[in-house]
This record gives structure tokens, sequence and C-alpha cells, in this order.
């Protein structure tokens, strides 16, 4: 029997402007600033998580991957541990962002690139986030940029509790006010902010805009005959084909999500328990309690879940199980 387990970190709470105060119930956050985003698994040196539960509590995560790689890594596209899973909770609008792509982030920032999936957890009734835009070229989206104009560009879609938004890198976007989402995303920390709302920061100034590196990563109509953001519609309608997995008495796996960076599951547990193998066998599995509450097990052992919990399960579990009384909802994920 393995001596690795489940482990838990400790949540790092990051104050934003357009944060608020719902979820810091599930976080144990008291701050009176606004929170706009949770890291609740990070190997980033810009947060890093630290377990909070049994022999290996007080280790980071980045001490976890460099110890015990086998169990806590496994095959990894980067040199530390590739993803970071947030909570959001969006009390105004955004800033309007785009993400680069590995090649130019790498070139530009020393960081990797971004794409990233949402999974709402709560919306105002008939919510939107901003997806997209319609600048046919650079020239365009920099006199719109000039002219005060962006707002005429931007694109929209739909959202409600349960969907799930997949946001490639060189995809604009915005979360919207009232939205909270679990966020999957690479490991990176690099966002270029285009357009925020005509709203000041603390200090009482605009806050700084990435107007030319956007421009740099943006897929504009024109591209190729329009043949790139062709590509690019394609891959999202590729990425989010759902689907259902396995399916047993009271509970059922979906897919939601696969792209070359994660995948992204989701287990509906009603009543009773479902037993689950890794994703990738090799590599860690990621779990995420998106509301309810009920028990992980494994090998003999047990931990209550409950809403907000977060536990990187290690590669050497060939099984664990999930069992509730009642209806729980978890994300799972790995690389």
């Amino acid at each position: 029997m393995s001596n690795f387990y489940p482990v838990k970190f400790s949540p790092i709470a990051m104050e934003r402007i357009w944060g608020g105060g719902v979820l810091k119930s599930w976080f144990g956050v008291t701050t009176e600033a606004p929170i706009g985003e949770y890291w609740v698994v990070s190997g980033h040196p810009n947060g890093t998580s630290v377990v909070t539960n049994g022999w290996l509590a007080g280790k980071t995560l980045v001490d976890l991957t460099a110890e015990f790689p086998t169990e806590y890594l496994g095959d990894s596209p980067q040199d530390r541990f590739p993803l970071l899973i947030k909570f959001l909770e969006a009390s105004t609008d955004l800033s309007v962002q785009i993400h680069p792509d590995d090649e130019y982030a790498k070139r530009h920032e020393g960081d990797f690139g971004k794409t990233e999936a949402w999974y709402v957890l709560k919306c105002p009734d008939r919510a939107s986030v901003m997806y997209g835009h319609r600048f046919q070229n650079r020239e365009q989206y920099r006199a719109a940029v000039l002219e005060g104009r962006v707002k005429d560009f931007l694109e929209y879609r739909p959202i409600r509790p349960g969907d799930v938004v997949y946001v490639p890198s060189r995809t604009l976007h915005a979360l919207l006010g009232g939205t909270m989402v679990i966020e999957v995303q690479q490991t990176s920390d690099v966002t270029y902010r285009v357009y925020d709302w005509d709203r000041v920061g603390k200090d009482g100034r605009p806050r700084e805009l990435h107007v030319e590196r956007a421009a740099d990563v943006m897929i504009y109509r024109d591209d190729a005959d329009g043949q790139d953001l062709l590509a690019q519609k394609r891959h999202v309608e590729d990425a989010t084909k759902r689907r259902t997995l396995q399916q047993g008495k009271g509970w059922t796996l979906e897919r939601l999500v696969t792209c070359p960076y994660f995948t992204l599951d989701k287990l509906e547990l009603h009543q009773g328990s479902a037993k689950l193998n890794p994703g990738r066998p090799g590599n860690p599995d990621i779990l995420i309690c998106a509301g309810g509450q009920g028990v992980l097990r494994w090998q003999g052992e047990d931990m209550d879940v409950k809403e907000g919990d977060t536990f990187l399960i290690p590669a050497s579990l060939s099984a664990y199980e999930l069992a509730s009384d009642g209806a729980v909802t978890l994300l799972r994920t790995y690389y």
C-alpha cells in the first residue's frame, strides 16, 4: 500500500478590483478586500500552493513535484506542475483581455502561454461572457483603441450554470459581473489587457493596457483570408464535444473538454458511490468539488469533500471512490 495520498492545499486569495465576497465563506477568508481569484492548485512563482493535510503538510506543490515526481507530476509538458486551478468571483466585469500561445509567451515573457476553460458555478439570468471580436485586421483594432471604440467590436455568448466555456490562447474574452467560475488553465500568469471599461484603479488612474502585445497575438478576420479564425473555431468545437464516458447507479461521468493541455470531466453523483480510475495512468488527477458534499475514499482511507475542496490525487492510486448521501458535482482534470 502506498504512503502517498490525495493532498489538499491552502487556497491563495488574490485581491482584484473586480472581485467580491461571496466565495470567502467557502475558503475561510475574512479580509474586507475584494477577492477575485482563489488559486487552489498552483506551482507558479506568483502564488505557490502549500499542503494542509497528512504527512506532507507544509510542503509546497513545487516541493512535491521535485521530491516525488512519480507521484505528483508524472509526464508533464512543462518543467513544473503544468495546470493552475482557480475559483473566480467577478462582482463586476473583468477587463477585456487575451493570452498568448506558448511560442509567443516563451519568446517575450519567459513564461508559458495560457489556454483555459471555465466551468460556470453561478451567473445571473440571461448572463453572458464576452468572447471573440469583429476586428478585420490589426489596423482596425489599433484605430478602435485610439478612438475609444473597442466596445463596438466585441462579441458575446450566453451562459448558464453548468456550462463550460473553452478559451484557447489568442481568444479575446472577459468574464462579466455576477459570474462565478472554476478555471482550469495552463500554469501561466501572462495576460494582455485590451480594454477596461473606462474604469480606474485604486490609485485613481486607468489600469495599464497592453495594446501592442495583444495586437501581436490576436487572430483577425483577414488573417489567411479568414482561414486562421475558421481553424480556431473548429478547434473550439472539437475540444468541447461533450459525451458520456461512464454511467452507474446514481452517477454519470461526462467529458467536457479535450485539448492539448488538459482534459476536463464532470462527475455527477446523486446518491451512492462511484469508482474512478486515473484519467491518464502515470499522471495525477485533480478533483474539484463544484457543489454538494460527500466522501473521497482510497485504500481504506477516506476524507470529507465539500464545495470548494480540491484534491491532487497521486499517480500511484489505481482507483479511488466518491460517495455521497445526496447530490454532489465534481470536476476531474488531468494532463
